[in-house]
């Protein structure tokens, strides 16, 4: 069962899924778009996350010249 999904931000994008994800979303009372939607979220936070995490450890690496180039 193909399922249509467009988060506010991102193209619209159509993933196969099988009966098995409607089952658990339908356990999870839920919608498969609303639980594909969940899970893109979550998947999007993650990576935000780890690029948060390598430009901190950017900046602390570089701090010197970032000091100097903000002089």
């Amino acid at each position: 069962m193909p399922l249509s999904l467009y988060l506010p931000g991102m193209r619209e994008m159509t993933v196969p899924v099988g009966d098995g994800f409607a089952d658990l979303a339908d356990a999870l009372g839920l919608t498969p778009e609303e639980l594909a939607a969940e899970a893109c979220d979550r998947a999007v936070r993650a990576e935000a996350h780890q690029v948060w995490d390598q430009a901190l450890r950017l900046a602390k690496l570089h701090d010197s010249l970032l000091r100097r180039l903000g002089e």
